[in-house]
């Protein structure tokens, strides 16, 4: 997983950020350049209501990130809660012994 970022994705601002999609598509270029400026998405409508946003790619892998990040950190909350962790012995035992395995098996040196 990359690092994530600390710049969140910034709202769209409703006076400047909304546009029809058929606006949109005739000035796609123009709006792709907006979002990667301002780093806020565009939202797009479609006979009147919201249909879908534009948003700049760096900045969605960012909230991948984030989203996995926060994921990762629940599940490690709940096992830890629910006992299911290891100590600093039981690991550092278990890594001497896969360490001991690869120098038998000529893996490591």
């Amino acid at each position: 997983m990359s690092a994530v970022r600390e710049m969140l994705l910034r709202r769209c601002r409703p006076s400047e950020d909304v546009v029809p999609f058929s606006e949109c598509r005739n000035n796609l270029s123009m709006y792709i350049n907006r979002v990667r400026e301002t780093h806020r998405p565009i939202l797009i409508t479609q006979n009147g209501r919201a249909a879908s946003y534009l948003v700049d790619a760096e900045e969605l892998d960012s909230i991948f990130d984030q989203m996995e990040l926060s994921r990762d950190i629940e599940i490690s909350r709940r096992e830890f809660a629910e006992g299911l962790f290891k100590t600093e012995e039981e690991v550092h035992r278990e890594t001497l012994a896969m360490l001991e395995g690869m120098k038998q098996r000529g893996e490591a040196k």
